[in-house]
C-alpha cells in the first residue's frame, strides 16, 4: 500500500534526450518529489515516530521508509548510494537522526529519476510493432525481473485492469497509471 515502484531500470542508455510529450499536457502526472521540504522540526517527528526502541534510533533497514515518509520517493539504489551501505537485515545497526539527515538532504538534492517521455522510450523498446502497446506477459517480466525487482504479487497489483483482450498492455497508459501516484487497495 503506498509502496513506489520504480521504473528506472526501463530507461535507455541516453536518457538525456529532450521530452516527446510535455509534461505539460500530462496534468495528473504527479511529481517525484515535494515542492517545500519540511522543516528540521518536522524530518525529527517523522523520524520519531519509526524509533520503535525510543532510544532516538532506527534500524538502518528503515532508512528508506523514514525517507519516503519526508515525502521523497527514492529508489532503493539512491538510499545505498547516500547512505554509503546498504542494510541486509533488520537489526544489523542502528542510526541516529543526525546520521539519517544527510542521508535525506543527499536525496532531496536528486533530481527526478525519470520522465513520462523516458519510460515512454524505455518501453518503445519492446513494441516489436510499433503500435504503443507490448505484451501484458513481457511487462510482468521485466518487472520481476530487471532492475529493482518487484515481487510478483506487486506486478499483478501494477498491471490491474491494464491488459486487453489479446493480452496487450498500452505501455504509454501504463506509464501515466504508474506516475500518477499509489494504488489503493480495490
Amino acid at each position: 500500500r503506498g509502496r513506489i515502484f520504480p521504473l528506472q531500470h526501463l530507461l535507455p542508455s541516453s536518457s538525456l534526450s529532450p521530452p516527446l510529450v510535455p509534461l505539460s499536457d500530462l496534468p495528473h502526472i504527479t511529481h517525484f518529489y515535494p515542492v517545500k521540504m519540511p522543516s528540521q522540526d518536522q524530518l525529527k517527528e517523522i523520524f520519531n515516530l519509526y524509533d520503535e526502541e525510543l532510544d532516538g534510533k532506527i534500524d538502518g533497514m528503515q532508512i528508506g521508509d523514514v525517507v519516503r515518509a519526508g515525502g521523497l520517493k527514492p529508489t532503493q539504489a539512491m538510499i545505498v548510494k547516500a547512505s554509503g551501505q546498504e542494510f541486509k537485515r533488520k537489526g544489523e545497526k542502528r542510526i541516529t537522526f543526525e546520521e539519517w539527515l544527510p542521508i535525506y538532504e543527499q536525496l532531496a538534492k536528486e533530481k527526478e529519476v525519470g520522465t513520462y517521455a523516458d519510460f515512454v522510450e524505455g518501453l518503445k523498446v519492446f513494441d516489436k510493432e510499433e503500435c504503443g502497446k507490448i505484451l501484458c506477459a513481457e511487462l510482468r517480466h521485466i518487472l520481476l525481473a530487471l532492475g529493482e525487482r518487484l515481487s510478483a504479487d506487486e506486478a499483478d497489483e501494477m498491471l490491474k485492469g491494464v491488459e486487453d483482450a489479446e493480452g496487450m498492455v498500452k505501455y504509454e497508459d501504463f506509464i501515466k497509471k504508474v506516475m500518477a501516484g499509489p494504488f489503493p487497495d480495490e
